[in-house]
C-alpha cells in the first residue's frame, strides 16, 4: 500500500477531519481549484527514499515527506491578518506528528518517528489560485513494516 494512503488514514484522525489531496505542485494547484472543504492537508510525493538494510533480512524504508495545513483565505489580507490560520495549521502539523508516531496498521505501529528528529515547520501564506495560508511541514517518516526476501 502506498505511503500516501498511510498519510491519508492519519490526516482522517485529525481535529475537524481536514480534507487531503496529493499531488505535484501543479497538481495541487488545479485540484485546490475545485476543493469545497477547508482546512485541507496538500501531500506532495516524497521526495527522497532513503531504503537500509537490517541485520535480520528486511530493509528500512525512509521518506522525506512534505505536507502542507492549509486554510482558505481572502486575496488582499494582510499577513498579520493570517496569523491565526498558520497557527491553527502549525496545531494541525503538530497533532500529525504525534498521531503519526502512534498510527497502528495491523498488530504494530506503522510509523517510526525517533524522539529527537527534527521535523521543519515553515508558514505559507497567500498559496496556490484558490489562496490558502498555512504551515508547510518537511518531515522524515520511517516505516517499520518491510517483508523480507
Amino acid at each position: 500500500m502506498p505511503i500516501r494512503n498511510q498519510i491519508e488514514a492519519v490526516v482522517q484522525t485529525l481535529t475537524n477531519s481536514p480534507s487531503f489531496i496529493y499531488g505535484t505542485a501543479n497538481e495541487l494547484n488545479t485540484l485546490a481549484d475545485d476543493l469545497t472543504k477547508f482546512p485541507c492537508v496538500f501531500l506532495y510525493p516524497p521526495q527522497t527514499i532513503n531504503m537500509s538494510p537490517q541485520i535480520n533480512g528486511s530493509v528500512d524504508n525512509t521518506f522525506s515527506v512534505n505536507i502542507e495545513f492549509l486554510f482558505k483565505t481572502e486575496f488582499d489580507q494582510y499577513t498579520a491578518d493570517n496569523e491565526t490560520y498558520v497557527s491553527q495549521a502549525l496545531h494541525l502539523a503538530n497533532q500529525f506528528i504525534v498521531k503519526a508516531a502512534n498510527y497502528r496498521e495491523g498488530d504494530g505501529r506503522y510509523f517510526k518517528i525517533k524522539a529527537g528528529d527534527k521535523a521543519k515547520c515553515t508558514p505559507v501564506y497567500n498559496k496556490f489560485d484558490v489562496n490558502t495560508t498555512g504551515v508547510s511541514l518537511t518531515i522524515t517518516l520511517a516505516t517499520m513494516y518491510f517483508d523480507r526476501y
